[in-house]
């Protein structure tokens, strides 16, 4: 039996151990205002814990997102490869409407296979954490 690569976990405290592309897609998809955020976490890496992806749902505007009711949706995204001096953020906003959730997929995708396209895929600020 061979150690699992991949973790993904939700807000909601469900976990998924190697989960499959499909599996990441729906963790997304059902990400809402209860539960927000969502992280895939490689444990094939070193050090533990300082390589992942992760998504976070803004609700924007003056929207009661409890409500059944189209609403705003940024989506924060982030990764981080190998430590805080490697942590990188971008921003999608809700102008990309329904495909914006689309995007982020695709992001996850390259960053999961290790594509160097990743890079251009969103316009990627180095984020400057507090320690």
């Amino acid at each position: 039996m061979t150690a699992p690569i991949l973790k993904a976990s939700d807000a909601s405290g469900r976990t998924l151990t190697d989960p499959t592309d499909i599996e990441v897609h729906d963790l997304f998809a059902d990400l809402n205002a209860s539960w927000p955020f969502a992280i895939v976490e490689r444990l094939d890496r070193e050090p533990s814990g300082q390589f992942y992806f992760q998504i976070h749902l803004d609700y924007v505007g003056h929207q009661d997102p409890n409500r059944d009711e189209e609403v705003d949706i940024d989506y924060d995204v982030e990764f981080r490869d190998g430590g805080p001096d490697r942590h990188y953020g971008a921003r999608i906003t809700g102008l990309y409407g329904f495909a914006g959730m689309d995007l982020v997929y695709q992001v996850y995708r390259a960053w999961r296979a290790g594509d160097p396209r990743l890079a251009d895929l969103l316009s990627w600020e180095l984020l400057e954490l507090d320690s």
